[in-house]
């Protein structure tokens, strides 16, 4: 009985993850409402409070789905045999074909203003991924310089997939991510951050005398 339970619940929260991606590709998230969800997933407003306290934690559900299916990749690929190159950013490929699947909604997401919330989000899942990558590769350095290597690589990992979604993502997201990977593996496996005792000295500045 349970396991029926489970699988209703399942079921009626997909219907409302689906009706809130529906409502964003026609209206964008900011401007719909609980309302216009219900009314595309055609339940009543109780069922929707009883699964989700505001369309937020809807849209907070969906990115949580993306994140445990973009870490279950990520774990695969450390837990494969290999070098730095084969084992790092393991959620890249993933997280490209699920963005040309869904391409009417991100191309809302990084073409509008309202996308910005969305933006974000997803920045900040990409982010916690690529510090657990760093972490699980061994990347040596500081707290601070590894919070800063995190931020460049999930930086310029949404430069490139917001670049590609708005090209129409018309490389294959096999090509995309073997290219992505490749350059930022490279600076990674290239040599760690170097210590306290490796630091180079301040370089002076270039700037002339004023």
């Amino acid at each position: 009985m349970k396991r029926a339970t489970d699988r209703r619940v399942q079921r009626t929260r997909q219907l409302l993850q689906d009706a809130l991606i529906a409502m964003m590709i026609e209206k964008g998230y900011e401007a719909t409402t609980v309302q216009d969800i219900i009314d595309r997933a055609n339940v009543g407003r109780a069922t929707f409070y009883a699964h989700f306290a505001d369309k937020e934690a809807l849209l907070a559900s969906r990115i949580e789905d993306l994140r445990a299916m973009l870490t279950q990749q990520q774990q695969q690929a450390l837990e494969t045999r290999g070098g730095v190159r084969e084992r790092g950013l393991g959620f890249s490929l993933a997280m490209l074909e699920h963005a040309r699947s869904h391409l009417p909604l991100y191309a809302m997401i990084v073409g509008q203003p309202s996308g910005a919330f969305v933006v974000q989000r997803i920045h900040r899942t990409i982010a916690d991924l690529v510090a657990l990558d760093l972490k699980g590769l061994g990347f040596k350095g500081t707290a601070e310089q590894r919070a800063l290597a995190t931020e460049y690589v999930a930086g310029a990992f949404m430069a490139v997939l917001t670049w590609w979604l708005d090209h129409g993502a018309k490389l294959p997201p096999q090509e995309v991510d073997v290219i992505v990977r490749r350059l930022v593996m490279q600076g990674l496996a290239a040599g760690e951050l170097p210590s306290d005792e490796e630091k180079a000295p301040p370089r002076k500045s270039q700037r002339g005398s004023v």
